[in-house]
């Protein structure tokens, strides 16, 4: 992951909110995947291209956890969803 890559969700895949949890469908492939609450909170962000660091950034504001143990929670996370399928990466000056 660079600092230039950025992740933004697909288009086709839809969500809903479980008891502050959230369940993301992708329509194409089927793909069924759970947010947990922390999760939940950087999905909507993602309906735009964002950089590992703006996501990092905003989870931090929100919650009460290092930079360094967010930044490696949230590469989990995208690498999971990246290959879900949930999300496309966009490099560097690709336009969504």
């Amino acid at each position: 992951m660079t600092s230039e890559t950025r992740y933004v969700a697909q288009a086709d895949v839809i969500d809903c909110d479980i008891g502050g949890e959230r369940a993301l469908l992708h329509l194409k492939t089927n793909t069924y995947f759970t947010l947990n609450a922390t999760a939940s909170e950087v999905w909507p962000a993602l309906a735009e291209p964002r950089s590992l660091e703006e996501i990092v950034t905003l989870v931090t504001e929100r919650f009460d956890v290092t930079a360094e143990i967010c930044r490696r929670d949230v590469e989990t996370l995208l690498t999971q969803m990246v290959e879900a399928q949930i999300l496309r990466v966009l490099p560097t000056g690709e336009a969504v």
